[in-house]
């Protein structure tokens, strides 16, 4: 019998994992949201076919009617005691009173049954609700999984791409355990639906010192990096007892910066052994080198790579790897127009044309790809210039770009299509409804439309105060426009160089640039870092002019068009989008940056599937 599985804390990061992870393996899900969640992120669940039930956790009664009839109860929540330890006794109630067999708590940590009470306030926590859970009459277990493999990405004292230095306490060969994000979400879903999983199980990805880290980083191509002692645990454990009476707030804050050191206390304390990675043989493990080895700069801005990607390097950025990171999408070329276009393409039903922007390539639509595919045939196309596809040395204007996405569409034999530009990618996307209306179905324009003369008005200067660490969404001062314009030198300054441009870039438009993953980082590095790449972008830019003066010939649009808008493009599609698509929906997203599919995949799920599937 396939019952149901019930998740809570399904809308967070580690949540939405285990969601996927279930449904891969088949599984019927039942998620528990608050009433007051955000409608995009229920949405994106119920657009997976995910079963919703809308709870408040105190009401004891509904939360007991959610849970019925389900095989077990997974609690992917987050917080402090009120969650930990009362929202979780709440949800354990319901499930006993609801007759659930199985109940997974939210212990996705080290082994804290290791460390003795009053050394983590988190674990504490959960120690407290394991009392609890092993007094219940239903059957439990816990995943304890280390630390998530994601912090080494973090410029954490262990791993310090400003300083170069792998840090550590006491024994430079004690081994911590690593586990991604990824691997615990598979494995809980395996275990949530093992009936015969025991009481405890312990994982990891990998386990590394800190002197194997040293090695691995420079295996990785991050450079060198000096092995240094911070110090014993007692020296830390007195930095933590400093730091927090230092901040009393801390006490109220799920990471405050002592709860942080108590993390690191804990890498470096206690140890997940024996294993029981094999007890799921169909699961495959996250190495160090795919965690690490893309992590050409840390999220916060250091920079660790100079030369352009080695081989090795290169391989794991090809579109044959990076493909098989979206299930059911394939790689393909096609030679239309006088060019050829790299593509890949994945899901049935009505087509959607997906074009990235600049500095990016096809892999940008990677979060939002997947649940596309579930309900489109969904073709993401490298434009012309872009990663894959060729790069000849003429051409960019939109209009030519356009007659390559329709010679496509033609080819493809796919009719009428809708089509969903990003940046630079909304130019063309413009272009082609703007010049094949009747190939044209809807028209999607996210942070990006077609050139139009104000242009030409940007000031040379920004405005007094406005040119900070962050774009200004009202005085926005575009620099990479005019240096883009520049025939030779680009490609002089940046090739073999191109990932300092994306750190700075990134920082500047994003809202949060810890959402542009190491990996992909490098992975735009790998497709920019060549001269004839940056060229060719540079074309896109370099034909805005021919671009401003075929808009004053085309007619309005007259098909169904959204503009979704970030804090920086927002305005300027909201006054700028109706003057020539009269019937345009624009709405924004203030709490995202430029890169929007990064940034908040769930809201541009909600507003791109609402708007395709309206009548």
């Amino acid at each position: 019998m396939n019952l149901p599985i019930v998740v809570a804390g399904g809308t967070g990061k580690l949540g939405r994992l285990i969601i996927d992870a279930l449904l891969a393996r088949g599984a019927a899900v039942r998620a528990l949201v608050r009433p007051e969640t955000d409608p995009a992120k229920v949405a994106v669940l119920t657009q997976r076919g995910v079963e919703l039930a809308r709870v408040d956790l105190a009401d004891a009664a509904a939360l007991t009617q959610a849970c019925a009839g389900a095989g077990c109860v997974v609690s992917a929540l987050a917080g402090l005691r009120d969650v930990i330890v009362d929202a979780q006794s709440a949800l354990l109630d319901a499930a006993v009173a609801a007759g659930v067999p199985r109940f997974i708590p939210s212990d996705f940590y080290s082994d804290y049954t290791q460390q003795p009470a009053g050394q983590n306030r988190n674990f504490d926590l959960r120690r407290e609700f394991q009392a609890r859970l092993d007094q219940a009459p239903l059957a439990a277990t816990s995943i304890l999984n280390g630390a998530f493999a994601e912090v080494l990405t973090y410029n954490i004292p262990l791993l310090n791409f400003r300083q170069h230095q792998v840090g550590y306490w006491e024994d430079a060969d004690w081994q911590i355990d690593f586990t991604t994000m990824a691997d615990t979400a598979a494995f809980t879903a395996a275990a949530a639906l093992d009936a015969a999983a025991p009481r405890w199980l312990r994982i990891a990805s990998f386990q590394l010192s800190a002197r194997e880290l040293v090695a691995a980083a420079a295996e990785a191509g991050l450079g060198r990096f000096e092995l240094v002692q911070l110090g014993t645990r007692a020296d830390l454990a007195a930095r933590i007892a400093q730091v927090r009476a230092a901040n009393p707030a801390g006490e109220h804050e799920l990471y405050a910066d002592w709860q942080q050191l108590q993390y690191l206390r804990s890498m470096f304390s206690v140890q997940n052994h024996p294993l029981d990675n094999h007890r799921y043989p169909d699961l495959t493990w996250t190495s160090a080198p795919a965690v690490l080895a893309p992590a050409g700069q840390a999220p916060t801005g250091a920079p660790v790579l100079e030369a352009p990607a080695g081989p090795a390097d290169a391989a794991a950025y090809s579109d044959e790897e990076l493909v098989k990171k979206l299930p059911g999408f394939t790689n393909h070329y096609a030679t239309v127009n006088g060019v050829q276009l790299h593509y890949v393409a994945g899901g049935s039903g009505q087509p959607l044309v997906c074009l990235p922007g600049w500095p990016q390539t096809w892999y940008s639509f990677h979060p939002i790809a997947p649940t596309l595919a579930q309900h489109y045939r969904v073709i993401i196309v490298d434009i012309r210039g872009m990663g894959s596809s060729d790069k000849p040395a003429t051409g960019y204007d939109k209009k030519t770009m356009a007659q390559d996405i329709h010679a496509l569409v033609q080819h493809l034999g796919l009719g009428r299509v809708s089509l969903l530009g990003h940046d630079i990618g909304g130019m063309v996307a413009s272009s082609f409804a703007f010049n094949y209306p009747e190939s044209t179905h809807k028209l999607l324009l996210a942070d990006g439309a077609h050139p139009s003369a104000g242009l030409r008005y940007m000031s040379m200067l920004p405005a007094p105060g406005a040119f900070t660490a962050k774009m200004d969404g009202h005085q926005p001062y575009v620099w990479w426009m005019a240096f883009n314009q520049v025939p030779g030198l680009p490609e002089k300054l940046l090739a073999g160089r191109f990932q300092h441009l994306l750190d700075y870039l990134f920082a500047y438009v994003m809202l949060d640039e810890r959402r542009m993953s190491a990996f992909d980082r490098a992975v735009y590095a790998a497709a920019y870092n060549q001269p004839e790449s940056i060229r060719a972008a540079n074309g896109w830019y370099q034909a805005l002019g021919q671009d401003i003066e075929d808009a004053s010939t085309y007619a309005p649009l007259t098909m169904p068009v959204l503009g979704i808008g970030s804090y920086v493009s927002y305005e300027f599609l909201r006054q700028g989008l109706p003057s020539v698509a009269p019937g345009a929906q624009v709405i924004g997203l203030p709490e995202s940056g430029h890169y929007l599919f990064e940034e908040k995949p769930d809201q541009v799920l909600a507003a791109v599937l609402e708007f395709l599937q309206a009548e």
